[in-house]
């Protein structure tokens, strides 16, 4: 936020807009076809009517696989249609358009496309999202920039002991230098508000997102929506899946207003546990062990806590990160505890102590008693294949592959780089909560009427989020840093200037 700026005219502003605009129609393509017929092919035939003239004048031909690869469209005078096959046309010639979602859970997705849902793309990727699952933690690995200041906008900064309030630095995108690279992303001074009326915010984004898209022309253009982090937030898993249909036919409406001459992708950030249970407060429990909370750290029982958003995981600053593990891991709600020692990371639940190490690029995970991670059987699996050497470090990319079911996909590399290349301000300890439960603002739990589904821990439903393209075929899975080359086989990636609309700036509204 720019110094002169007078932020609350400015907000009053944009919620009148906002609220004006909250019924207007937008882009709405068909809800379902006229006519399904199967083809001479196997395929099937989608025969719609957009004018609402009770004729068709669009069809769209999907191959066996239910993939739409051919588009038909009706002459304006009656005479012979016009076709595009989407698979001959050259994605360099046309424009690229990437909508980035906030919070979308694998799994749902997959589902949608099983159920004929977003059939314009190929088969849906998974994404394994970093640790802690946090919006600008992602984007910054999948798009580039800055490497954030801390896992959340409000973080404690040891320099001058002290916890560095959030608000400003969110409103000023200090730890969002990925949105650099954005198109279009509504003003962050309706990011509070996305959450009390995320459907406004949504509409209001999806025609900010239409007026970029209608004005563009060759080149990538990458937009954020903000608004499906509230819808999800607040109406968990049925909230999500309406959204994503929502997408869909708008993915729909710019194919056809392209006349097809336009490639899509749709991906998001992270995973989200579609469960809320409540929000969770360490202050008593902490201190039943001995422990304050604090603002800063006077002494060796000091114990600094970021309560920011609501997250599924809980970062604590503290000179004694292994005391206050064992007295986090008491908590009925809190699964794993992983702090920094030595250069290595410890990983710790109720019943088990495991440490990671890292060499060239591989990492090893050594258990003194029971096994926190649940990896030992993978490891077993993988030393069988000759994939983990003589002093225990395992191949980098087999552990990956060997976890994408897992429960904890990626975890040796993704709990390393949350303490060592993550942020610049990593906490002293991190603990993951069990699905359902939250910590976090209780003046924000206040306003939503608490989370009923949120993100941030290391497991499946929350890190496990998706990648659908127009573009091609993408691997079946994924890192955030694999993302934008794999779309770069087809197309070149934009620089931090391309894709933006008039000037330059990207468009807020």
């Amino acid at each position: 936020m720019q110094r002169g700026n007078k932020p609350g005219r400015q907000l009053i502003m944009i919620l009148a807009l906002l609220i004006m605009g909250g019924c207007q129609a937008i882009p709405d393509f068909p809800a379902q076809p006229r006519r399904v017929t199967v083809t001479a092919e196997g395929g099937r035939l989608l025969s719609y009517d957009t004018d609402e003239d009770d004729r068709a004048d669009y069809e769209q031909v999907l191959n066996r696989a239910g993939r739409k690869v051919e588009l038909r469209f009706a002459a304006a005078d009656g005479g012979a249609s016009g076709a595009v096959n989407l698979d001959d046309m050259n994605g360099e010639a046309a424009p690229h358009f990437i909508i980035a979602l906030d919070g979308v859970p694998y799994d749902l997705v997959e589902q949608l496309y099983r159920q004929g849902h977003f059939r314009l793309f190929y088969p849906p990727s998974k994404v394994i999202s970093c640790f802690p699952c946090m919006t600008d933690l992602a984007y910054q690995r999948m798009f580039g920039g800055v490497r954030p200041l801390a896992y959340q906008a409000k973080h404690f900064d040891r320099r001058s002991n002290r916890i560095v309030p959030g608000n400003e630095i969110y409103l000023s995108g200090l730890n969002a230098d990925w949105m650099k690279k954005l198109a279009y992303r509504c003003s962050t001074l309706l990011d509070a508000w996305a959450y009390v009326r995320p459907e406004f915010v949504f509409r209001h984004e999806l025609r900010g997102m239409m007026e970029v898209f209608r004005q563009a022309e060759g080149g990538t253009y990458i937009v954020y929506s903000v608004g499906t982090a509230g819808l999800g937030t607040q109406g968990g898993r049925e909230a999500i899946i309406n959204y994503l249909r929502v997408v869909d036919r708008l993915c729909e409406q710019i194919v056809y207003e392209r006349r097809g001459r336009v490639k899509i992708t749709l991906l998001a950030d992270h995973g989200h546990n579609m469960s809320g249970r409540g929000r969770v407060r360490f202050e008593e429990h902490l201190k039943e062990f001995g422990f304050r909370l604090s603002d800063r750290l006077q002494g060796p029982h000091d114990v600094v806590v970021i309560d920011y958003g609501l997250v599924t995981y809980a970062a604590f600053f503290t000179e004694e990160p292994a005391q206050v593990a064992d007295a986090l891991l008491q908590s009925p709600v809190v699964t794993l505890a992983c702090y920094p020692q030595e250069g290595q990371v410890v990983v710790r639940s109720l019943d088990g102590r495991a440490v990671i190490r890292r060499a060239g690029g591989r990492y090893s995970y050594s258990t003194e008693f029971g096994d926190p991670l649940g990896l030992l059987p993978v490891i077993a699996e993988l030393r069988r294949q000759g994939k983990v050497d003589g002093e225990g470090f395992i191949d980098d990319r087999a552990l990956f592959e060997a976890t994408i079911e897992h429960e904890y996909p990626d975890p040796l590399r993704r709990i390393w780089q949350a303490f060592y290349d993550l942020v610049q301000e990593p906490a002293d300890l991190i603990v993951c909560l069990k699905d359902g439960w939250c910590h976090g603002s209780g003046v924000f739990n206040f306003l939503i009427g608490g989370a009923s589904s949120t993100h941030g821990s290391l497991n499946q439903l929350n890190c496990a989020t998706f990648l659908l393209t127009m573009l091609g075929e993408t691997p079946p899975a994924l890192r955030l840093e694999e993302v934008m080359p794999a779309l770069g086989r087809y197309r070149a990636a934009p620089e931090e200037s391309a894709g933006k609309i008039g000037k330059g700036l990207t468009r807020r509204n």
